[in-house]
């Protein structure tokens, strides 16, 4: 029996979920949960083998949700089920963990198809989406996650998961993640060479300071020629200087930013709160506050849940602040419960 549980914000969503699968003979349906906290509070009671999960809820995203959830329960895998096609949630949902992504458009014996592929350790994907992520800047993210556990599933009536080739598809997908790779490896090369030239016109100019007192003799007999010297001098260094900063603004363009680079160098759309969480467990004073979670929304940095003390809420937000990258930390989402020390400390005894 395949345990699920069912997380959407929507009540109907969930309800209509629960109805249509009930009729399967190997699925169950352990539990519902309306956000992202709330379903990982579901898994660690019930820890069910399947989560279907919805993208965008109020406080703990379905992407940020899936990363705690895979983290922290290596058996359960998760499904992303949602109605946005965006393609930026799709690499984030898989770069977080998520075993699949489906469209809510999705027919009922095709989602308990998935849930069955899922279950056996494939990744499914929705019809048309795995298309749209070959033009995606971050097809390497999806290269890893489809590598090894790419499956096409197919009902009678409709096919849920996209009917190309999946190793024309992985072979299209290298091919241009190599080229970017390549693309960058030649800009470094461009700008480094250009860079080394600054060294030999300074010491020229250096050189140039110390016949300066020849060139002020000559200068009445030779002041054409060097005016034309000059001027070309200067045109030179003008124009290495344009092309080096083209170069640079194409270099920054083509790069990841820092802002997406997690824990252990790996591409995340999810990084700063990574190393904001990390930076938390290092603290000997809030490694062990587990009741506040840790969101990210562009530059910002998110906390919401409860804490038992004030000073540990304001430690936790300077600690934020000093991580690199983080430009505001958002703490109105944290509550204050001066009982809930003692409360764990009554529990653990």
């Amino acid at each position: 029996m395949i345990r699920v549980l069912l997380v959407d914000d929507q009540k109907m969503v969930r309800e209509t979920l629960k109805i249509s699968l009930e009729t399967e003979t190997d699925i169950e349906i352990v539990g519902t949960a309306n956000n992202g906290i709330a379903a990982i509070q579901q898994v660690e009671i019930l820890h069910p083998d399947i989560v279907i999960m919805n993208m965008e809820m109020p406080g703990l995203d379905g992407a940020s949700a899936t990363k705690q959830i895979t983290t922290r329960f290596a058996q359960t895998k998760v499904l992303m089920h949602t109605s946005s096609d965006n393609d930026e949630y799709i690499t984030k949902s898989l770069a977080m963990g998520a075993k699949g992504y489906l469209l809510k458009n999705v027919e009922t014996q095709d989602l308990a198809g998935v849930i069955r592929s899922v279950n056996k350790g494939y990744t499914q994907i929705s019809p048309g989406l795995l298309d749209k992520l070959l033009i995606s800047t971050d097809s390497g993210v999806v290269i890893s996650k489809l590598e090894n556990s790419l499956a096409t599933y197919q009902s009678d009536n409709s096919t849920t998961i996209s009917t190309a080739t999946p190793q024309k598809l992985l072979s299209q997908l290298k091919l241009t993640n190599r080229q970017q790779q390549d693309e960058i490896s030649k800009l470094r090369q461009n700008v480094n060479s250009n860079q080394a030239e600054f060294p030999k016109i300074k010491q020229n100019l250096a050189n140039f300071k110390k016949y300066l007192g020849l060139i002020f003799l000559l200068w009445l007999i030779s002041l054409p020629l060097l005016g034309f010297f000059l001027w070309r001098l200067d045109r030179k260094t003008n124009n290495l200087q344009a092309k080096t900063n083209n170069l640079q603004k194409n270099l920054q363009s083509t790069v990841i930013p820092l802002s997406r680079i997690g824990l252990y160098g790996e591409f995340s759309l999810n990084g700063l709160a990574q190393r904001v969480a990390k930076a938390y467990k290092q603290d000997s004073n809030l490694n062990r506050v587990s009741s506040v979670y840790v969101a990210q929304k562009d530059d910002a940095i998110i906390l919401f849940g409860t804490i038992a003390d004030a000073a540990l809420l304001r430690r936790m937000k300077n600690i934020a602040k000093q991580v690199d990258g983080v430009k505001e930390v958002d703490t109105n989402n944290v509550t204050i419960e001066p009982d809930l020390r003692s409360n764990i400390l009554n529990s653990a005894k």
